[in-house]
């Protein structure tokens, strides 16, 4: 493993100007980085993620995925051809034990544990965030370049972020429901904070979905078209749609079980809706707007009309 040199580490970054409330929340800061410091700032949080997720009773499926975006942001700042099984001829050979290795952590309330892994887990989030982004936007820039294979390729690293983007948030809820209710709500409301804290103040989300949008414009083939002739291309962007789609649906079970029947923190109390049934909704017509580009299409209207 080589480390990375001091010289890569950002200076006071506390002090970049947030961009939004949510940023100045979580302790997030966007900024034009050199390569160094992107790879610094992503092993940081990386290493923090991982180091909570030992102690995080999170699902298998959730620890394999957000474990895997973890990995392709290694391999995106690495380069394809980098060799991440390279241990530098200093592996461990079967049957050592390698215990006496690991670092020591003196035990912490458990309060305390929630409270960070509420922050680290949205860390994570944010990263995965920030290089779908980044794949996404480079992924349409070689459609509109007619560069096909890349864009199927960039289509796919795409996914992987995307389908680590509900367990990086499960693992931020992961919890108790009281003390979410009781510790960590109350946090993101006034007087604590300035505004009350929404999901449409997230930044780098909102980044996110924008490249969502222009992939549409830059990709409206129909599925039922675009697989005749191009079949790794169509099923690459289904595939990443379907992430982002079943994305959309965790984050409403995950949100279920500490909010309950409760409003969100920006709704007004006469409001008919709640924060489930807005996230439910929000469902609904992303499962609609992708119809037309996957082959399992959601069909609210057909559901009620045939029963």
């Amino acid at each position: 493993m080589v480390a990375l040199p001091a010289a890569d580490t950002l200076a006071e970054p506390q002090k970049l100007p947030a961009k939004s409330a949510v940023q100045d929340y979580f302790r997030v800061r966007t900024a034009e980085l050199t390569a160094g410091q992107a790879a610094r700032q992503a092993v940081e949080v990386i290493h923090r993620g991982l180091v909570d997720l030992r102690d995080t009773p999170l699902a298998g499926s959730d620890i394999a995925r957000e474990t895997a975006a973890m990995r392709q942001v290694v391999v995106d700042l690495a380069g394809d051809d980098a060799d991440l099984t390279d241990d530098g001829g200093e592996g461990v050979e079967p049957g050592l034990d390698t215990q006496a290795d690991v670092p020591s952590f003196a035990p912490r309330r458990p309060e305390d544990m929630w409270l960070a892994r509420w922050i680290t887990g949205h860390h994570v989030h944010v990263l995965f965030n920030v290089y779908a982004t980044f794949a996404l936007r480079s992924a349409n820039q070689a459609l509109r370049d007619g560069d096909w294979p890349e864009a199927t390729a960039l289509l796919a690293r795409t996914t992987v972020y995307v389908q680590g983007f509900p367990a990086a948030r499960a693992h931020a809820a992961a919890l108790p429901a009281e003390h979410y209710a009781n510790a960590v709500r109350p946090t993101m409301v006034p007087t604590v904070v300035p505004v009350p804290l929404s999901g449409s103040a997230h930044v780098e989300y909102r980044a996110y979905r924008k490249a969502v949008e222009e992939l549409i414009a830059a990709l409206p083939e129909p599925i039922e078209q675009l697989a005749l002739r191009a079949p790794e291309l169509a099923f690459a962007r289904e595939a990443l749609l379907e992430a982002d789609l079943i994305e959309a649906e965790r984050h409403v079970c995950l949100v279920e079980p500490v909010v309950g029947s409760a409003r969100s923190l920006v709704q007004p109390p006469a409001t008919t809706d709640n924060a489930v049934s807005v996230l439910r909704a929000m469902r609904h017509k992303r499962a609609a707007a992708i119809a037309p580009y996957v082959r399992f299409k959601d069909s609210l209207a057909k559901v009620l009309r045939d029963g």
